[in-house]
């Protein structure tokens, strides 16, 4: 009988083989793989089929892989009907094998791209130096919660913002990646990254990583970041053709042969209502134009690299030490952080050129591309731009705010309540806002002087079409149970303080007569100070005038002064959208301290001068008193000279047909009020005024000369003329 057993050369089915892959079809999931090890002569070289084999393919989806590789050793059973398996992997070579600790599980491609996880609640992601770390906490550091990203470079891109952190990288010659209009300059994509160039110290010699010597030219970084007002995907384009595509037959889209720059994450300093999806851009670094240049607060390119004192490049004949020198005070002028909003603007006006265009240099000072910037450079200097409003938008308000639920009484006054209030609204409102302003006041007789009209505020704001009441309702008088009023205040525009509309109160509501109580008469329009010295009676009160002349003119010299009508417009018309129909435009911003601020103003080199205040309008201000009951306290250490008239700003189409442009004659007109009554010292186009209704007394330490090319006359009830009497009565004597 023979003898029964394993053949050496001839291995029964069942017992491992092993193997090297010689290829993979995916098709069919197959791997060719040749079997090596000991074999009978008739199968030493074969290539068997086998599945291929993944470490998991769930029923649900689930999947971890890897394409099979070529000459991976593997080891393999044979199964019934002679199909083989691989079993696993062979390691012929340990020094494939990286190193890997105890507790910990690995995936691992390279040393510069793998990913650990550890017993210690560690997460690795990236290379031992350059990774993303998320560290739960461990036995010895307990709750730990903490992630740390660690790497050069770092960008996001979404749908609402693209981020640029890292060296800073720029196209600064035609890109062959980048050659079409159609969104080939590669934003997401990273490969394209490696085809920017790094901007270095100097920007025309290559940057490098060397820490000494001639050659050094580090990259400068940055912490760029946009954001978008629209999802990116949504394609925005300008308001005329973004328009155009909601028309039920849009017009073709223009195409374009040059690549899009805003699809380049390169892309800077470069906002515009061309492209108004691109809402505020914010830079935190040196500030680099997608070309390569380091701009200066003025946005111009500092001239680094252009001279051979001011670069590093190999060929430059200048020592490098002098050229950092150079370079440094250059670049001290260059912008260190950039803020911008791209503000939205209503078309130009049909009377100025191109009524729809964004790039009309002809508009209105060339309001159509003002934005929000502040910019800063490297010495601290900065530099802020604030356009203005359209005559629809906002007239900001002195308000508080306050969610419903911190005030509301439902659910027992919970302050934390999510309470759905719908008034009559298609969504609750959630904030509700009171006001600050100084009341609405009128001229009284009261002690105070004056009579509260209105709780907040003197200016209405209203509708120019239907005259509606545009300010919102004031919170405190809406739902106070103690509201007496039928309805909420509208609030209304003013100043913190003082009712902006009795700004020199004393120049509106003048009597007929220089001496008045104020309040006590009424306010024309004309003050005619007569030449009688009667004492007259006007609406019940008694007055007397306080410049009277001889009697033997008749009738008597009048002096007439014209009161001011309104400091300030009592409404603001809000215009309709996207029109220029009202009078609400034109604005910058809105400024409240509750508390004092101090000023120090140093002083430029060229001039020694602390402050250029140009105004294109004018200004109404309201000073308190502090408690010593002074309103202003000015030392001057040089010359004062002030100028009352000349000429106007011109060139603004808001104000051109009102005819305010030129030249025009000024008038000085200060006022004191005191015990009730005014004193008056008035220049204007007739000549000098100076009245006061009680004692004027004029004195010269020296000489007095009073001539006049006309009459001199001296009316008074009696005259002393060198302590001697003269009687006003015709034939009168000394």
């Amino acid at each position: 009988m023979g003898k029964t057993g394993v053949s050496s050369l001839d291995p029964p089915v069942g017992l491992i083989r092993k193997g090297s892959i010689v290829s993979y079809d995916s098709s069919n999931n197959t791997m060719q793989v040749q079997l090596t090890g000991s074999s009978s002569a008739k199968n030493n070289n074969q290539s068997v089929p086998v599945p291929g084999n993944f470490q998991l393919i769930g029923s649900n989806g689930l999947f971890i892989g890897t394409l099979p590789s070529k000459n991976t050793a593997i080891t393999l059973a044979q199964g019934s009907g002679g199909q083989y398996y691989q079993v696993g992997y062979k390691t012929d070579n340990i020094d494939n094998i990286p190193d890997i600790k105890l507790g910990e599980i690995l995936l691992y491609s390279s040393d510069t791209s793998k990913i650990t996880l550890n017993d210690d609640s560690d997460i690795v992601i990236g290379s031992d130096i350059e990774n993303i770390h998320i560290f739960a906490g461990s036995q010895q550091y307990p709750k730990t919660n903490l992630i740390t990203i660690n790497f050069e470079n770092e960008n996001h891109f979404n749908q609402a913002l693209r981020e640029v952190n890292g060296q800073v990288k720029r196209d600064i010659e035609p890109n062959p990646q980048a050659t079409s209009a159609s969104g080939s300059t590669k934003l997401e994509d990273d490969k394209y990254d490696k085809e920017l160039h790094v901007i270095g110290m100097d920007p025309t010699a290559a940057s490098n990583d060397v820490l000494v010597g001639p050659n050094k030219n580090p990259a400068f970084v940055e912490h760029r970041q946009m954001v978008y007002e629209f999802q990116y995907k949504s394609n925005i384009d300008s308001d005329i053709i973004e328009a155009n595509k909601y028309a039920s037959q849009p017009q073709a889209i223009t195409n374009y042969t040059t690549p899009n720059r805003r699809s380049s994450r390169s892309d800077t300093m470069s906002l515009s209502l061309v492209a108004p999806n691109f809402l505020i851009e914010s830079i935190k670094g040196t500030v680099v134009d997608i070309f390569g240049n380091i701009l200066d607060l003025n946005r111009m390119p500092i001239p680094v690299g252009l001279s051979d004192n001011t670069t590093f490049s190999p060929t430059s004949t200048n020592d490098p030490t002098i050229a950092y020198q150079n370079i440094r005070a250059l670049e001290r002028k260059s912008i260190a952080y950039h803020f911008e909003i791209n503000s939205r603007k209503d078309p130009a006006p049909n009377n100025q050129g191109n009524a729809l265009g964004i790039n009309d240099d002809n508009y209105n000072a060339k309001l159509q591309r003002s934005r929000f910037s502040f910019d800063v450079d490297k010495e601290g200097q900065f530099k802020l731009n604030v356009p203005a409003s359209s005559e629809s938008g906002n007239i900001p308000l002195l308000l508080r705010s306050e969610n419903y639920s911190t005030f509301g009484t439902t659910d027992n006054s919970n302050p934390n309540q999510l309470w759905f209030i719908q008034n009559g609204q298609a969504v609750s409102q959630d904030i509700f806002v009171d006001s600050f302003a100084a009341p609405m006041k009128s001229p009284s007789s009261a002690a105070a002087g004056f009579d509260d009209i209105f709780a907040h505020g003197s200016i209405i704001l209203q509708d120019n079409h239907n005259q509606a009441d545009l300010g919102p309702q004031d919170r405190i008088s809406q739902f106070s149970p103690n509201n007496s009023n039928s309805s909420p205040y509208n609030i209304r525009h003013g100043t913190a303080y003082h009712d902006i509309m009795q700004t020199c109160i004393s120049h509106q509501h003048t009597a007929d007569v220089l001496k008045w109580p104020i309040g006590q008469v009424d306010s024309p329009n004309i003050i005619v100070i007569d030449g009688y010295g009667s004492t007259q009676t006007k609406d019940g009160y008694s007055i007397k005038t306080t410049l009277k002349t001889s009697a033997e003119f008749n009738p008597p010299p009048e002096i007439n002064i014209t009161n001011l009508s309104n400091v300030v417009s009592p409404v603001i018309k809000i215009g309709s959208i996207g029109a220029n129909d009202g009078n609400a435009g034109g604005r910058s911003g809105s400024i409240n301290f509750d508390g004092s601020i101090e000023f120090n103003i140093g002083a430029n080199t060229v001039d020694r001068q602390s402050l250029w205040m140009d105004t294109a309008g004018g200004a109404v201000i309201n000073l308190g008193r502090d408690i010593n009951q002074r309103s202003l306290v000015m030392g001057m250490d040089g010359d004062a000279f002030i100028q009352i008239g000349g000429y106007g700003v011109s060139g603004d189409a808001r104000f051109t047909p009102l005819g305010q442009d030129g030249q025009r004659n000024g008038t000085f007109d200060m006022r004191v009020i005191n015990n009730g009554f005014v004193h008056i010292f008035r220049f204007d186009s007739t000549g000098c005024t100076l009245m006061t209704p009680g004692n004027m007394s004029i004195h010269a330490g020296q000489n007095m000369i009073i001539s006049a090319d006309g009459e001199i006359e001296i009316d008074c009830e009696a005259l002393v003329l060198q302590k001697r009497r003269v009687k006003k009565i015709f034939g009168g004597s000394i």
